[in-house]
């Protein structure tokens, strides 16, 4: 069974690196990043995340906290995903999910959710497969007062016509230096929780599967928006 995906290089992928200073050109109005895969690093993993006809309805969560005596409004979000195959999706767009009160066994409640269209672009970096920005712009900004959030992006392949959906994988990146990242201490370490009937995780923390501790830190994905007070 694929629990997760160790980092490893590939010499058959050729992409041209993005010149970057901070956090992804698509994090605008950028709130949050949580900092950039790192592929020379160990600890370095793509976790499971995504609805395709290979491994259905699985979904990696990563929290951040809004500040007592703030309140943001979160008009998108992006994870940085791992394409193991074919850069498609099937259909064309993502689910996502914004859920506060999640814990071990808990998926606490559903504060918003919905299906949108994404904007993409390579980072250069590989993973098992060539790593890509995935960014959702909401229809609706989210207002967000003080608490600990959790945010998902799940990418599908479902279309049983086609091929690809057959074979194609993905995952979100973590992150274990941080680096590039924005506001990387308003994520609270240790708190990546997978959702997946498919595997047994039922709200399992990333922690509790046996991932070394530095592994299971942090995720690399960021929230836009702007904030309120």
């Amino acid at each position: 069974m694929k629990v997760v995906l160790p980092a490893v290089l590939f010499g058959l992928f050729s992409l041209t690196a993005i010149a970057q200073s901070g956090p992804p050109a698509l994090c605008k109005r950028c709130l949050f990043y949580g900092g950039d895969f790192d592929e020379g690093d160990p600890n370095s993993y793509g976790l499971l995340n995504e609805n395709t006809l290979v491994y259905p309805n699985t979904s990696t969560y990563g929290a951040v906290r809004v500040t007592e005596g703030h309140e943001i409004l979160a008009e998108g979000f992006l994870f940085q995903i791992d394409f193991e195959s074919d850069v498609k999706l099937d259909p064309n767009g993502v689910t996502w999910e914004v859920r506060t009160g999640v814990r071990e066994g808990n998926g606490g409640t559903v504060i918003d959710s919905g299906r949108a269209h994404v904007q993409m672009q390579p980072t250069g970096r590989i993973v098992n497969g060539p790593e890509y920005t995935v960014a959702v712009t909401l229809r609706t900004p989210i207002d967000l007062p003080a608490d600990t959030y959790w945010f998902n992006i799940t990418p599908p392949c479902v279309n049983e016509r086609d091929s690809i959906c057959k074979t194609n994988e993905y995952a979100v990146s973590n992150t274990t230096q941080q680096v590039n990242s924005l506001r990387g201490e308003l994520q609270p370490v240790g708190e990546i929780f997978v959702n997946s009937e498919y595997f047994g995780y039922d709200w399992a923390n990333w922690c509790s599967l046996r991932l070394p501790q530095q592994a299971c830190a942090t995720l690399s994905f960021g929230v836009m928006g702007k904030v309120i007070f």
